[in-house]
């Protein structure tokens, strides 16, 4: 009779092995070479409470290893962000990037408001939504702009 070579071994304590090519299970002892039966494979079952099985968790299958921390990590981390809220927000002076940040967008782009104004009326209008604000806001930006003219001529 021929040997049937197993595909996939379960574990070393096994006692049966998924086996090729009719997936037949067979007794180790049969696939075994004389090598692996002194080395400690028998037919006799193993005791659960006496296997590595037995200290095995099943909530780590679930949530994976436990992480161990420091009694102190939380203490440190808390300590370390108070000092540097501490700083930022109470003892720190504001400097001139600070007061740039402070600025909108729109005083920094030149015509970019006015733009979104338009896109937003017609928006608008073709959802038949109000748009009273927009035209209201768009009037006072052309006022602005007949003044400056004014001013350079």
């Amino acid at each position: 009779m021929y040997r049937i070579k197993p595909l996939l071994p379960i574990c070393s304590s096994c006692l049966r092995r998924l086996t090729y090519p009719n997936s037949r299970i067979v007794p180790l002892r049969l696939l075994s070479s004389h090598k692996e039966a002194s080395e400690g494979y028998s037919d006799v079952p193993i005791k659960f409470s006496t296997s590595p099985a037995s200290k095995y968790k099943a909530s780590t299958s679930r949530m994976g290893v436990e992480n161990t921390r420091l009694w102190y990590e939380p203490y440190v981390i808390l300590s370390c962000l108070t000092v540097f809220l501490v700083y930022f927000c109470i003892l720190r002076e504001e400097n001139d990037i600070d007061k740039e940040l402070d600025k909108s967008l729109y005083s920094r782009i030149e015509g970019l408001e006015e733009t979104q104004l338009r896109l937003s009326l017609k928006y608008n209008l073709d959802n038949g939504l109000d748009t009273a604000d927009i035209v209201h806001r768009l009037q006072e930006i052309e006022e602005v702009k007949l003044r400056m003219s004014e001013n350079l001529n």
